[in-house]
């Protein structure tokens, strides 16, 4: 609070003016403050910070480097993402400034069994086994529609157990510790057919396609993917597509 002292003059001779000094004492100020902040302290959500868990490189030793990348032909499916083309061009086609994504596939290997060139090198168009998918994930009922369809029905064993995983944990039957506990071992159960999917993306291909088909990994429990380079026969293959395919 503010108080106001006052003093009279020196007592000799003629009156003088009165001096008033002011001193302001912060004490009450500094106990709002404390209780301002204790107020806040209280009140306030403490905000949970949010991670992503990320699945690191096991320390295992590797006996065969080469085998790393290799796949059976029944379980191997490979999917490349590319850009739009404009009609009768190979130049990469924009809606709205942004380029237009678009994803292939084909399951086994490339041109089959009988390869994509025969002994004199010449590309044989008609064992292109390349297939063109759509980003669309659902249909309006809630069905699965293109490249997620396909990653479902090559998935279809370890979904099901998943899905009856997930019906116990929706009746409380489970907690969420123990649903992923179980999960993980539904996906890594060696009995149950599963599908080895190799991502690789062409030079014109977005960023954004690429987290698009990781995501649809997660979404349908996939255990098993990668992502790998572009090689000769798989260019060959989009090319030759395209071509056969032009509007």
């Amino acid at each position: 609070m503010a108080q106001i002292e006052t003093g009279g003059g020196d007592g000799k001779g003629k009156s003088h003016q009165k001096k008033m000094s002011i001193h302001v004492d912060f004490t009450p100020m500094v106990d709002m403050n404390m209780l301002l902040i204790t107020f806040f302290m209280l009140c306030t959500t403490m905000i949970k910070s949010q991670t992503l868990n990320i699945a690191l490189p096991s320390n295992e030793k590797v006996e065969n480097v080469e085998n790393m990348s290799q796949a059976s032909a029944d379980d191997a499916v490979t999917i490349i993402l590319d850009a739009k083309r404009k009609k009768g061009s190979f130049d990469v086609d924009t809606v709205n400034g942004k380029v237009v994504n678009e994803v292939y596939y084909f399951e086994g290997k490339p041109g089959g069994d009988e390869g994509m060139f025969d002994a004199a090198g010449n590309i044989l168009s008609a064992n292109n086994n390349l297939q063109k998918a759509e980003f669309l994930a659902n249909n309006a009922d809630g069905t699965s529609q293109g490249i997620r369809k396909l990653i479902q029905q090559r998935n279809k064993e370890v979904l099901v157990e998943i899905n009856k995983l997930k019906e116990r944990f929706r009746k409380e039957e489970i907690n969420q510790e123990q649903y992923d506990s179980l999960s993980k071992k539904v996906r890594r159960d060696e009995k149950l057919k599963k599908p080895v999917i190799i991502i690789k993306s062409t030079n014109q291909a977005s960023y954004g396609s690429l987290v698009q088909i990781l995501d649809e990994m997660q979404i349908n429990s996939i255990s098993k993917y990668q992502i790998d380079n572009m090689t000769r026969v798989d260019s060959v293959m989009l090319i030759d597509y395209q071509n056969n395919h032009r509007n």
